[in-house]
């Protein structure tokens, strides 16, 4: 692919497609880097439970961490993109969708899958990073355990969620426009 069909294809792109695609690019960069940067500040056992006077009760070799991410990342990654490949062959009358609207519009209907089922990658990697930070952040030596470094981590995380599992829905409900 030469660099001028990528810079029309990216010129002719719509903001959500490109939105998706680049948040599903910097989620798989971010969790690398994460995954990298929070294996090499762990220490050999890290610490993944606390007890109330902030002394850990449970831990886990950071190996172990290690490769339990990895696979997690492969593995959505690579079923979900799949399942995304797969659907592009399911006829129209059998996905449940409004039939009516959407029978004439099945190229829109992939693209608004497809791009689904990437945000639903990049939820998945965005939170595997944020979650490794977090594991570094509270089993870092030089620092005391503080409530914030790790508060804020399942409120986002279930905003990013329910964002992205509530927006296929609600774009399904809306009507195709005559310009898509």
């Amino acid at each position: 692919m030469s660099f001028h069909s990528i810079a029309l294809s990216l010129f002719y792109m719509k903001a959500g497609t490109f939105f998706v695609r680049t948040w599903r690019i910097l989620s798989i960069i971010g969790f690398v880097g994460s995954l990298f940067a929070s294996y090499i500040s762990y220490p050999e056992e890290v610490a993944v439970r606390f007890d109330d006077l902030k002394q850990p009760i449970q831990t886990i070799n950071r190996e172990t961490i290690f490769y339990l991410s990895v696979a997690i990342f492969l593995i959505a990654n690579t079923v979900l993109r799949a399942i995304s490949k797969l659907f592009l062959r399911v006829p129209t009358a059998q996905i449940p969708v409004p039939t009516g609207v959407w029978t004439s519009h099945r190229s829109l209907l992939n693209e608004i899958f497809t791009n689904w089922f990437y945000a639903l990658i990049a939820a998945i990697n965005t939170i595997l990073a944020m979650g490794l930070f977090v594991l570094s952040l509270v089993n870092r030596a030089d620092r005391s355990l503080q409530p914030f470094d790790y508060a804020w981590l399942l409120p986002i995380s279930t905003v990013i969620l329910i964002a992205v599992l509530a927006g296929l829905p609600i774009r399904l409900f809306m009507k195709p426009g005559d310009d898509d």
